[in-house]
């Protein structure tokens, strides 16, 4: 981490000066501390001939000048200012219905587990008296969580076999059954910071929780406290080379382009950032070339592109089709990023139709 300190008495070059420092953070984030100094006494514990100084880890790095923006920030790249934080991708969470589809996400998550050197915990909710699939309506309910255990024991064992493709791995997988409902308990395992991700399938058909996963899924991409990435049935795993993000990027969004340049260096994926917009809109709302500066890193390329469609779905999976996209992450923020999008019924359309993983972002 960097330490920067700002000296100044507060003249209009000096304001200047931190504006351009508080922009260049705005637009490129990097793991630094930011300090002004402005009472004379402190001012003349310094090395300097001027104001307004810029200081990093002490040293002087300018003094009498007001930095660009982009002065700024090659300064700081060439001092040692890393992302703030690495991607972290240890422990998955695979809730099962056991499904087909719930199936094909497990089988998905231990493709990915083995790739980036993850666990998988593989976990069943379910609620007795509000499943019909209970043969034991009448009998304690010791029986049912037993007979769901021995159900997804088959499961897990079924899963992992060299059949259809599957591949068996050394990934270490733990399993639980829960007792509760679906869209509640997986929602509370994300914010008791045991996992990084949730791996789940778009489409369920077992009983009662298979009838209302569309609504589970929906709930769990707008609540859950992790990344969620939606599998749709029958898509198998493969390296993500090119990542659509689907946003319409606006001022003060810099945490969730920090968390997307994480994914797409952790992945070495080039991004495409991609804006929807209809007939009443006529330009993507930013400077493309500040999001290209932004993202054009460690040997990673973004490209910015808006697209004119008056359905979102339909513009984002013909973009996705033609640029052979790998992913598409979403953000679960509704109002800031694009309320028409995230509207839920249009989100539920996108994880029931889309072909490709769907990755969303916490809104938190």
């Amino acid at each position: 981490m960097l330490k920067l300190q700002i000296l100044g008495i507060g003249c209009r070059r000096s304001k200047a000066l931190k504006d351009h420092v508080l922009e260049a953070l705005k637009r490129y984030p990097l793991n630094v501390t930011l300090e002004e100094v402005s009472e004379v006494d402190e001012l003349m514990k310094f090395d300097i001939s001027s104001t307004p100084a810029l200081l990093i880890n002490g040293q002087v790095v300018a003094e009498g000048d007001v930095l660009s923006v982009e002065e700024i920030h090659d300064l700081l790249e060439r001092c040692g200012a890393k992302e703030p934080y690495s991607l972290r991708l240890k422990h998955i969470l695979v809730p099962t219905d056991f499904s087909e589809s719930s199936k094909g996400a497990f089988v998905y998550a231990q493709a990915l587990a083995a790739e980036i050197g993850a666990s998988i915990k593989v976990v069943h909710m379910f609620h007795p008296e509000f499943d019909t699939g209970n043969p034991f309506m009448d009998e304690p309910i010791v029986a049912f969580e037993k007979n769901k255990r021995e159900t997804l024991d088959d499961f897990i064992r079924e899963s992992t076999l060299r059949e259809e493709g599957y591949v068996t791995t050394d990934t270490q997988i733990e399993k639980e059954v829960v007792i509760g409902f679906a869209t509640e308990e997986i929602v509370k395992l994300t914010k008791t910071g045991k996992f990084d991700l949730v791996v789940m399938g778009t489409t369920g058909e077992a009983g009662f929780l298979g009838r209302v996963l569309g609504q589970v899924s929906t709930h769990v991409a707008q609540q859950s406290a992790c990344p969620v990435l939606f599998v749709p049935r029958g898509v198998t795993h493969r390296l993500f080379k090119n990542v659509l993000y689907a946003a319409k990027y606006q001022p003060g969004d810099e945490s969730v382009m920090r968390w997307i340049t994480r994914w797409i260096q952790f992945f070495s994926a080039n991004l495409h950032l991609v804006h929807v917009v209809d007939s009443k809109e006529s330009r993507f709302g930013v400077d493309q070339t500040d999001l290209e500066k932004l993202f054009n890193r460690n040997g990673q390329t973004v490209q910015v592109t808006a697209v004119k469609s008056d359905s979102v779905i339909d513009g984002l999976n013909k973009y996705a089709r033609d640029k052979k996209i790998d992913l598409v992450v979403l953000t679960a923020l509704q109002r800031r990023f694009y309320e028409r999008f995230f509207h839920r019924s249009v989100t539920r359309r996108l994880l029931i139709n889309s072909k490709l993983p769907l990755l969303v972002i916490p809104s938190k």
